[in-house]
């Protein structure tokens, strides 16, 4: 199984993160899978988060780094489908209040649909 599985929704493209951990040793490639979509003008992303337990520092700033370019491209990334843990961490290192997160898939690409209508 491939560490991420991007899922084209037309405007909209998801990246399943399919680890149980997100640390610095996925982070590059990770990186790069999102810069390559920012850099295809694909800025409405969200990331998948429903398999992981754990996320490090070096992944949520891989994150960071991805939602920065989105912004300045004027898109943006959402976090969905945080599991208990992995939401205490965003919430802990305030990353709740950078991110937009939502529970589900369904309602993150909802919120495209609403902001950019």
């Amino acid at each position: 199984m491939d560490n991420f599985l991007t899922i084209d929704k037309g405007e909209v493209i998801i990246e399943v993160v399919n680890l149980v951990k997100a640390t610095r040793e996925q982070a590059e490639e990770f990186k790069l899978i999102l810069l390559k979509h920012i850099d295809d003008s694909n800025i409405k992303l969200i990331v998948d988060l429903h398999q992981c337990v754990f996320v490090d520092s070096t992944f949520l700033s891989t994150l960071l780094i991805a939602l920065k370019a989105t912004i300045k491209k004027g898109g943006n990334l959402i976090l969905a489908s945080p599991k208990h843990d992995v939401a205490e961490v965003l919430e802990a290192t305030g990353m709740n209040r950078v991110f937009d997160v939502y529970s589900n898939i369904s309602d993150a690409i909802s919120s495209f649909k609403k902001s950019y209508d």
